[in-house]
């Protein structure tokens, strides 16, 4: 018992000395019986709120570890670290081996039988290699990269939680454009050839939800949103991202600038053009709705805004891939709606469809995908609920 404080002092490779378990383990045995029952508490509630066995808890705690030394031994094992992993994992492997039953049964011995009626938890199994964490950091990076996919920056890097979870299986028609943006993404995947992409079309066409699908679909890419308010922020960005082993795809909505915006030419430095090359792991997905992505002046409008139209193009042309979704025609918006319904389970005749579907678009003042789903989403509910539509 009076060992685990000892052990746990030695581990060098993963840097989880400050997780909550480890130093409640790292508290019991000691002089106080006070502290041993509490720690013995925390080790409960800890894993009890995380619905975890204490294996489980323990791998996991490894794998979302922020630890340099496992990115590094993962790129580069020698013998000597790989041996300072096993050190660490023989360590961690002595505390999975203790069961709630065994673990009290010590503490009483030690302390008198006070810990009895504190709860249990479950102990699970805890048989990890080296070679499986590093294998784990190779495909997945470690602390942050490997718990999540999806992240925003503003100044420093902030984890999504909870991501949108659409699927390109979820959009419908338009399959020239997202195919594109697909296959760019696959090549980008492999350490092909790949470009920068600008998905250009109207409001409610599906590029934006396209890109959030393309996260969903590869298991080994990572995003970062970026405001287009913070697109100067880009240098920067590239070099917190350009020393993780993995992919990164830098998605920029609703792409415009005022005039003399100096975010624009950082932009157009970041894409190409620059003495600083934009880091191979990073691609930058931008989105417009805007036919000109830098904002006319009145002055400009009345002279037919040359100079404008040359600026927005030469950022454009830096987009080695330029995808264009248009407004669908009736004919295509019928048949978006007439898939998500399919998808969405309804079951009414397609007259009936068909003409809830274009009285819905007339009241939303217009068609789109986005509108073809806020209607089957509309119809389910009312149907679920046996009300007229």
């Amino acid at each position: 018992m009076n060992n685990f404080r000892h052990e746990l002092a030695g581990i060098c490779a993963f840097n989880v000395k400050n997780d909550v378990l480890i130093k409640a383990f790292s508290a019991l045995g000691g002089h106080s019986a006070t502290k041993s029952i509490e720690a013995y508490s925390r080790i409960c509630g800890t894993l009890l709120a995380a619905d975890k066995s204490l294996g489980e808890y323990l791998k996991d705690m490894l794998i979302f570890s922020d630890s340099p030394f496992i990115s590094l031994t993962a790129e580069n094992p020698s013998e000597l670290r790989i041996k300072a992993v096993e050190s660490d994992l023989k360590i961690i492997g002595h505390i999975a081996e203790y069961s709630p039953r065994r673990l009290k049964a010590e503490l009483s011995e030690k302390y008198g039988d006070i810990f009895g009626e504190l709860p249990d938890y479950e102990q699970g199994s805890f048989e990890y290699t080296a070679e499986y964490f590093t294998d784990f950091a190779a495909r997945n990076g470690s602390g942050i990269f490997a718990k999540y996919k999806a992240f925003s920056y503003c100044g420093k890097l902030c984890p999504i939680e909870n991501t949108d979870p659409v699927r390109l299986s979820d959009l419908k028609n338009y399959e020239v454009q997202r195919n594109q943006v697909v296959e760019n993404t696959v090549c980008f995947l492999n350490g092909k050839p790949a470009q920068n992409v600008l998905l250009y079309g109207d409001r409610g066409t599906g590029k934006s939800s396209t890109v959030k699908a393309i996260l969903n679909e590869f298991d080994g890419l990572r995003m970062v949103e970026l405001s287009k308010k913070d697109v100067g922020e880009l240098p920067a960005l590239f070099r917190l991202l350009k020393r993780v082993p993995l992919k990164f795809i830098i998605t920029i909505d609703d792409l415009t600038f005022s005039e003399n915006d100096d975010r624009f030419g950082i932009l157009k430095a970041a894409l190409e053009g620059s003495l600083s090359a934009r880091p191979g792991n990073i691609l930058i997905y931008a989105t417009t709705n805007r036919r000109k992505i830098i904002k006319e002046t009145e002055f400009e409008r009345e002279i037919g805004g040359a100079d404008a139209i040359d600026e927005s193009m030469t950022l454009a042309d830096r987009f080695g891939l330029f995808v264009t979704f248009s407004k669908p025609s009736k004919e295509v918006y019928l048949d978006i709606v007439r898939k998500l319904a399919a998808d969405r389970g309804i079951c009414i005749t397609e007259e009936e469809l068909f003409a809830a579907a274009e009285r819905f678009a007339l009241k939303r003042g217009g068609r789109s995908p986005r509108i073809a789903r806020q209607f089957t989403d509309w119809l389910y509910g009312r149907i679920e609920m046996g009300m007229e539509y």
